[in-house]
């Protein structure tokens, strides 16, 4: 399995890394790469405005089905079990 998560520091939690910990419990070895990333929005102060009107598309999209990808963790699973394991 190969994604890329982005997040504040702020929410590298223990939590967030048990969780981690529980998606990859079936690996041998878990490549970990880390780079300090500006451009993407998460950084960006934005006002009380702002942040409802974010709020507020993302909820349309929801509502709209538009842009939203779902599946469960058993879709999940499999989708993983699947893939090709490369060496």
């Amino acid at each position: 399995m190969e994604t890329v998560i982005r997040i504040k520091p702020s929410e590298l939690t223990p939590d967030f890394i048990h969780k981690l910990k529980a998606l990859l419990k079936n690996d041998t070895a878990v490549e970990i790469s880390i780079s300090s990333v500006s451009d993407f929005g998460l950084t960006t102060k934005e006002g009380q405005k702002e942040y409802e009107d974010r709020l507020n598309r993302a909820i349309k999209n929801l509502e709209e089905n538009k842009d939203t990808v779902s599946f469960s963790e058993d879709e999940f699973e499999s989708l993983i079990n699947d893939l090709p394991i490369s060496k």
